[in-house]
């Protein structure tokens, strides 16, 4: 029990991390004048950071609903990053940024395809 007590203490403490760089970064471009991106996808970054941030924080407390809203979110990620890569969908260039996309997409589907078959182990499951 302790090792998935700790587990999801990182898990939480990942999406805190991954919330809160992106976050820093879209201000702080946006107040060094250097952002590129359209309001409308600044927007939804910024959302999204915000949305990272609450369920790793939701996740350490062992909260039902970011534990819920996380896996539904992975299984999102990873289902738009194998349309992606089938060219059934395409991302806006503005979404993109200096790190490759395919480097990009390849270590999201497998962080994320890690969580759901993390989360959804019975013993974990338990703690929330």
């Amino acid at each position: 029990m302790k090792h998935e007590k700790l587990s999801i203490i990182l898990i939480g403490i990942i999406e805190i991390v991954i919330g809160s760089v992106t976050f820093v970064a879209l201000i702080a471009s946006l107040f060094l004048g250097k952002s590129t991106k359209p309001p409308e996808v600044f927007l939804f970054v910024l959302t999204t950071s915000i949305i990272s941030s609450g369920l790793g924080i939701g996740i350490i407390r062992r909260n039902l609903h970011s534990y819920h809203m996380l896996l539904f979110f992975s299984a999102v990620i990873i289902l738009s990053k194998f349309l992606s890569f089938a060219k059934i969908i395409y991302f806006n260039g503005a979404l993109e940024t200096t790190i490759s996309p395919s480097f990009k997409n390849i270590t999201s589907i497998i962080y994320h395809g890690i969580l759901l078959i993390y989360l959804t182990r019975p013993s974990v499951k338990k703690q929330f």
